[in-house]
């Protein structure tokens, strides 16, 4: 596909509606991933719910080592070199 029709197609995705995008952008996520090494949406729900749970927990512990944005957004950019 030619970088003319890559970006026509970038700007009618970005035209379509809220919903459609989020369906689109589910789709191009699901692409990267077979479906047989996917995780069953119960479980994946679990897992984020234990994430969750575990961080706002860590919200309130005193051992927990908080990184303010900036600093992590300058680590990132040095080691990966992107620029916003």
């Amino acid at each position: 596909m030619t970088a003319a029709a890559q970006k026509r197609l970038f700007e009618q995705a970005l035209a379509l509606p809220k919903r459609a995008r989020a369906r689109l952008v589910k789709k191009l996520l699901d692409s990267f991933e077979p479906a047989e090494e996917r995780i069953p949406r119960k479980e994946w729900n679990k897992a984020w719910k234990t994430e969750l749970e575990k961080r706002t927990a860590d919200i309130d512990n005193p051992k927990v080592k908080w990184i303010p944005w900036e600093q992590v957004r300058s680590e990132l950019q040095a080691k990966y070199g992107f620029k916003r």
